[in-house]
């Protein structure tokens, strides 16, 4: 295997799926949204972005403060 291969084996998947890096870009320049303004930025149906969310959330990438208005970091 060359060293590029090797590289891009050790991608984490989780985050580097098109979908959830997107989200990362995304709290990476805000710091903080909620769950609406995020659901906008991405355009993906509410069941999507829970899904996405809760894999990002699993892998300790961001923290979910559930409350009447649920915030992610």
């Amino acid at each position: 295997m060359t060293p590029r291969i090797q590289e891009i084996s050790q991608l984490d998947r989780v985050i580097h799926e098109q979908a959830r890096l997107a989200i990362m870009l995304i709290l990476g320049g805000v710091g903080e949204a909620d769950f609406l303004y995020l659901q906008r930025e991405v355009g993906f149906t509410q069941g999507n972005l829970s899904g996405h969310l809760a894999k990002l959330e699993e892998a300790g990438y961001v923290a979910i403060e559930k409350n009447s208005k649920e915030k992610f970091r």
